[in-house]
C-alpha cells in the first residue's frame, strides 16, 4: 500500500535543463576545449515527495541511474532484530536503486526526508553529452566521491561518545548541503531524531540527550524552520 500511494506522489516526465540545475554541468560545457555549442541539457525528472518510496523496475534505457538535483533521500539497511544504518543522498549525489549487492540477511528501504527532485540519465542524456567527456568523467567522480564520504560516516560512527558523533555528522552534511551563516554555518534539512539516531548508530533517547549537551555547550542551535545551526568552527 505504501509503494502504491507513493507512486501516486510522483511527479513523472518532467523535463529540466540540467546545465541550469547543475553549476559543475555549466562550467564544464563552458570550459570544453573547441568550444562545442551546448546550451540544453535535457533530462525527464521526477518529484518525490516525503514518505517512503518504493523505486519501480528499472527502466531500459535508464542507464547511469538518477542524479539528485534538490531534496534529501535516505537510503536505509536493516539486519532484521540485528542493527541499522542510514546513508543520505542529496544535490549532486548519483545513485541506481536497482543495482543492490547487499548481503542476503538484510533489508535495503528508501526514505524521502526532504522533497527531492532527481533527473533519470537515460540513452537521451548519453546522446546529448557525447561530445562532452568531461561530464562522464564529473560523473563517474560524483560516485567516488559518495564511496569517500561513506568511509568518513563509518569513521564517524567509530568515533567515542555521541555528541562527538553528531557534532562530526551535522559538520560533514552542512560541508556538502549546508551554507555558511553568522557565525557558523546552517544545515537546512529538518532532520528528526530518529534520523540522526540512524545516521550515528545509537538509539533515539540517547541521541535526543546529547543534543541537548551540544545546545548546552554552545555548539548547537535549532532554527525556528526546524534547521540545524552549528556555531563556531568545524571540529
Amino acid at each position: 500500500m505504501e509503494a502504491t500511494t507513493q507512486s501516486r506522489r510522483t511527479v513523472n516526465g518532467e523535463r529540466v535543463d540540467l546545465l541550469e540545475r547543475d553549476t559543475e554541468f555549466a562550467r564544464l560545457v563552458r570550459s570544453a576545449e573547441g568550444g562545442r555549442p551546448l546550451d540544453r541539457l535535457w533530462a525527464s525528472a521526477l518529484k518525490l515527495q516525503r514518505g517512503p518510496w518504493q523505486p519501480s523496475s528499472a527502466p531500459a534505457d535508464t542507464r547511469l541511474g538518477y542524479l539528485v538535483l534538490d531534496g534529501l533521500l535516505g537510503r536505509r539497511v536493516v539486519v532484521p532484530e540485528r542493527g541499522r544504518s542510514l546513508e543520505l543522498l542529496g544535490r549532486g549525489d548519483l545513485f541506481s536503486p536497482w543495482q543492490e549487492d547487499s548481503p542476503s540477511f538484510s533489508n535495503i528501504a528508501w526514505t524521502v526526508i526532504e522533497p527531492t527532485w532527481i533527473a533519470a540519465l537515460d540513452e537521451n542524456f548519453l546522446s546529448q553529452i557525447r561530445q562532452f567527456p568531461e561530464l562522464l568523467e564529473a560523473l563517474t567522480e560524483r560516485a567516488l566521491r559518495r564511496s569517500r564520504r561513506i568511509a568518513v560516516s563509518a569513521a564517524i560512527a567509530n568515533t567515542v561518545g555521541v555528541e562527538e558523533r553528531l557534532l562530526l555528522l551535522l559538520w560533514q552534511l552542512t560541508e556538502l548541503w549546508g551554507r555558511k551563516a553568522q557565525g557558523g554555518a546552517m544545515l537546512p534539512y529538518r532532520l528528526s531524531h530518529q534520523t540522526l539516531a540512524d545516521l550515528v548508530g545509537a538509539r533515539r533517547p540517547t541521541v535526543t540527550l546529547a543534543l541537548r549537551g551540544l545546545t548546552d555547550r554552545g555548539l548547537l542551535q535549532r532554527g525556528s524552520g526546524g534547521e540545524w545551526i552549528l556555531t563556531g568552527s568545524p571540529p
